[in-house]
């Protein structure tokens, strides 16, 4: 119910304020300046603004600011995903780092059986 309340009604936010703040936040989020799960919760809340201004803004958006505006937000979205891939990297290297370098690597059992 309160996706609904955050939908209705009009709102002040512009597509071009929108995008400008996603892109700040994508930096941030590239950054490490926040954190990737604060920014995640941005940009859902970015998301709905977005829905709102596109749909029941003041003066309807062209199909130029539309596509600015979701290519924004999709900008912030890989942000997100880069910057988790590279964090789950960093600590896959940790983690091998931490148990030592084996001396040698077991043979799968397909190669046992042939």
């Amino acid at each position: 119910m309160e996706d609904r309340e955050d939908l209705d009604g009009t709102t002040q936010s512009t597509a071009g304020g929108l995008v400008r703040l996603a892109s700040v936040i994508a930096g941030l989020a590239r950054e490490g300046a926040i954190d990737t799960r604060f920014a995640a919760k941005l940009s859902k809340r970015l998301d709905k603004e977005a829905r709102r201004v596109s749909t029941g803004g003041a003066e309807p958006l062209d199909e130029s600011e539309q596509a600015a505006l979701f290519g924004a937000l999709g900008e912030l979205d890989l942000a997100l995903r880069q910057h988790d891939a590279a964090s789950l990297v960093e600590a896959n290297a940790r983690l091998r780092e931490s148990e030592g370098a084996p001396g040698k690597r077991r043979k799968s059992k397909k190669n046992d059986d042939a």
